[in-house]
């Protein structure tokens, strides 16, 4: 299990997606992140493509993220987030 955190920047990007989008998109980029926190917490290195040493770039609609994963920590940090349509 790995514990999940978001840089400032990376939550100020995702609020300002949020706040930009329509109400039903909304509900959805809700419900994207509750699923995306859930699969980050069990399995984050193992979700989309490798980027680096311990750099994933997951980009699944509504929303793509950058994250970077310290295994021995158990940590996940989101670095950056962007809307896709």
């Amino acid at each position: 299990m790995f514990t999940v955190t978001w840089t400032q920047s990376a939550s100020d990007q995702l609020a300002g997606i949020w706040i930009k989008a329509a109400s039903p998109m909304r509900d959805e980029i809700t419900k994207y992140m509750r699923s995306l926190d859930r699969h980050l917490r069990a399995n984050a290195d193992r979700l989309g493509e490798s980027r680096g040493t311990g750099v994933r770039i997951l980009t699944d609609p509504p929303l793509g993220i950058e994250f970077r994963v310290s295994e021995p920590d158990r940590l996940v940090t989101v670095v950056r987030a962007w809307g896709i349509r």
